[in-house]
């Protein structure tokens, strides 16, 4: 009698034992994927870090920005050898100095082979431009480049194959192109685009940054649920003293529906602040981030932060 007393309890021990695992097992995985679902995707800060593994070997490269008078060039130091990412471009200048616009790096996997691309926007002869790098494990390829001055990608960090997109935002939907990268070459999608989600939205956004006056009324880009605080920055920008231009913005998905829509894009946007009674060297970069929701057929702007 005791024999099948201490069984039944060993029984319920262990039962409980597996029970209590599964849930903590399942607790993990749907922490681990909510987290993987709000990943940013922020400019690397060189001054901060440097070290980055950019070659798939294990080993952490250096990444460095060179400065000289007339040029801007970016280095990567291997343990095997150095790169300079200008060697890539036909007149072997990727950027020219702009002090209202300094170049910006991104790092995704869009090859999704675990080694991240090397994505840089910037100005070169005071046009906006953007880059792809590829490492092909022998050097780092340039796979794209763009005078475009949005860049972005979508399917960044769910289960599809990520798309880049590329649109001048004066020139509109008949500037735009993509690709996907398949087996390290790029893949022309541009003829499937039917649409880029949110981009209506943040070029009315755009409008209300550089029109040299405040709006009465705002047009209907922003959900219900906005904070009013984010709002009042558009009363807040001194027209009456300062002027503000579009250079360039990067966008990405971070959330998505259940048929793998996009449910939630953050766009970075970068102005120029040019102060009406200043002099060149009084022009300054204010930089925006918005988060945009899906709202029916449409998407709206639901968070405004100020981060320059």
């Amino acid at each position: 009698m005791k024999m099948l007393i201490l069984k039944k309890k060993t029984l319920v021990n262990i039962t409980f034992s597996i029970g209590l695992l599964f849930s903590i097992i399942t607790l993990i995985y749907f922490f681990s994927n909510k987290f993987k679902s709000i990943e940013t995707i922020s400019p690397i800060n060189i001054s901060q870090n440097n070290q980055f593994d950019l070659t798939g070997d294990s080993k952490k490269d250096i990444l460095q920005i060179l400065h000289s008078q007339d040029k801007i060039d970016f280095i990567v130091n291997c343990s095997h050898d150095n790169f300079y990412l200008s060697n890539q471009i036909d007149d072997k200048i990727l950027f020219t100095p702009n002090n209202h616009l300094e170049p910006k790096i991104f790092l995704n996997d869009i090859s999704r082979d675990n080694i991240p691309e090397i994505i840089i926007q910037g100005s070169k002869n005071n046009k906006s431009i953007s880059y792809v790098f590829h490492w092909n494990k022998k050097n780092f390829d340039l796979i794209f480049s763009s005078t475009n001055n949005i860049f972005g990608i979508l399917d960044c960090k769910n289960s599809r194959t990520p798309k880049c997109y590329s649109i001048s935002s004066s020139e509109g939907f008949t500037s735009l192109n993509s690709f996907m990268l398949i087996n390290d070459a790029p893949l022309d999608t541009s003829k499937d685009n039917l649409a880029l989600p949110s981009l209506d939205s943040v070029i009315h956004f755009i409008d209300l940054i550089q029109i040299p006056y405040v709006l009465d009324d705002i047009p209907d880009i922003f959900t219900s649920s906005i904070d009013k605080e984010n709002l009042s920055l558009l009363w807040n920008l001194d027209k009456d003293n300062y002027s503000y231009s579009f250079q360039n913005a990067f966008f990405y998905d971070y959330k998505w529906t259940d048929s793998g829509e996009p449910s939630s894009i953050r766009w970075r946007l970068s102005f120029e602040k040019n102060k009406l009674k200043g002099e060149e060297n009084d022009k300054t970069e204010l930089i925006l981030l918005l988060d945009l929701e899906k709202d029916a057929s449409s998407y709206k702007i639901n968070v405004i932060q100020k981060i320059k």
